[in-house]
């Protein structure tokens, strides 16, 4: 039987941001005056059915490889595929193997009602009406909202947070990536999303979630992968990090305590 390629493969990936030519700086704005370094050698990878945390202090890098990942941003060197499919070089393609869940509720349409958010976005993503229609009713029932189809004006935190993770499910990715999705939740909501999250990998896709909540990332994710100052500093077992197998592992979570990373 043919290998499955990892859900996720990130190998050397490496981001410079540099400062604009001398030429330009009269006309352009920017707070980089000289190379800054924000992802250097960054490789790890994801199998179809695991959750991999993501966690780092403020300016670790997280940002600029989700923003790689999902297409947004090119990196200066290395690579990173979904399912197979390079990023960079085939990012269409990319995308459409992809869902995308960001901490924020601005992408959803307030005067619509969830139902009628999801029969857009399902249309937008290519499916006809019919099949529009049929995936957002079943992902209504799936994240818990089917008996709560209001505008979205009314719906609660919680509520949204549910309705962007069935947005991203909608065209049936293999691979989700999460940018804190529980930042604004309260702890009954958290768990919700997380449990959701959990049953997408178990049915053998796969996610990739950035939070700050060392809590969260121990309970939920297989594997846990440390940025500090653009470097992946650890890759592995949550359990590991957390008990200070290692000096290293000691020195991330003292780094890493709820107040250094917020």
């Amino acid at each position: 039987m043919p290998t499955l390629p990892p859900a996720l493969e990130v190998r050397q990936l490496t981001k410079h941001y540099l400062p604009p030519s001398r030429w330009l700086r009269p006309l352009v704005r920017s707070a980089v005056q000289e190379r800054v370094v924000a992802l250097a050698d960054v490789s790890f990878r994801v199998e179809p059915g695991e959750v991999i945390g993501l966690l780092g202090p403020n300016g670790a890098g997280k940002t600029t490889l989700i923003k790689i990942l999902t297409t947004l941003l090119e990196p200066t060197s290395g690579s990173a595929t979904v399912g197979g499919v390079d990023v960079t070089n085939s990012p269409g393609e990319a995308r459409r193997r992809l869902g995308v869940v960001l901490a924020d509720d601005r992408g959803l349409y307030w005067r619509l009602t969830g139902l009628q958010n999801l029969e857009f976005f399902g249309a937008l993503s290519g499916l006809g009406r019919r099949a529009a229609r049929q995936r957002a009713a079943e992902l209504m029932g799936r994240v818990g909202l089917a008996d709560r189809d209001k505008l979205v004006f009314g719906y609660s935190t919680g509520m949204r947070a549910k309705l962007n993770l069935a947005i991203a499910q909608l065209a049936g990715p293999d691979f989700l990536v999460l940018d804190e999705p529980t930042r604004s939740l309260d702890p009954i909501s958290s768990q919700e999303v997380l449990r959701m999250l959990r049953a997408f990998a178990d049915a053998g896709s796969a996610a990739l979630l950035s939070s700050h909540r060392i809590t969260e990332l121990i309970e939920v994710c297989d594997r846990i992968v440390v940025l500090t100052n653009g470097r992946a500093r650890f890759v592995g077992p949550p359990e590991q990090l957390a008990a200070g197998a290692s000096q290293q592992a000691r020195a991330l979570m003292s780094l890493l305590s709820d107040d250094a990373v917020r």
